[in-house]
């Protein structure tokens, strides 16, 4: 008798997000040994790790939902950017650990680099069911930074920085917008 779980196909998806898992790692691994420091391909290799990693993570959790493959791409894109997003920015604030100072100064240059990162996850708590919300406040997130850094950095920093914000917002909208369908789905 062929159940479910003896099946070829479900036994073939529950090694898809393990394989997933070690690939992504593999890669993060390279990205810190190649370096992230100034260091473009290496940072591309981390966030590249860093999306397959999490969608190895996200694609177990969006197979409980009985949603067909691109809605669960438009549900899980903003959700999984911004947490990509925001992991990498948090790797930013490492820099404060190469200055010689004391370890509550040290602690305190931490938390005020990580005032981003915790804004970001604020903002994703909020928005992770009002994706109204999310489309707004992320999009005006990256206009923001765009008006707060004119004419400090190149343009490819606006475009690294605030182009993935107005990503995930511009796909929370889209989420919004194609709310009745994304839930009604996870119903049946």
């Amino acid at each position: 008798m062929n159940t479910v779980s003896e099946s070829p196909e479900h036994d073939n998806n529950r090694k898809t997000p393990f394989v997933l898992g070690i690939l992504g790692l593999i890669i993060i691994i390279l990205a810190f040994i190649i370096g992230i420091s100034d260091n473009l391909p290496g940072i591309l290799l981390l966030l590249i790790g860093s999306l397959i990693f999490l969608y190895a993570f996200l694609y177990r959790l969006g197979g409980t939902r009985n949603l067909s493959t691109s809605k669960k791409l438009l549900y899980w894109a903003p959700r999984t950017l911004c947490i990509v997003f925001t992991v990498l920015i948090s790797f930013f604030a490492l820099d404060v650990f190469g200055e010689s100072k004391g370890i509550w100064e040290t602690i305190l240059a931490l938390l005020m680099h990580l005032i981003p990162t915790f804004i970001l996850i604020v903002v994703l708590v909020i928005t992770w069911r009002r994706e109204w919300i999310g489309g707004i406040l992320f999009i005006l997130l990256g206009l923001l930074y765009i008006i707060w850094g004119w004419g400090r950095f190149d343009l490819s920093v606006y475009f690294l920085m605030a182009g993935p914000l107005v990503i995930v917002g511009i796909l929370f909208l889209l989420n919004w917008k194609y709310r009745a369908d994304l839930r009604s789905s996870g119903k049946e």
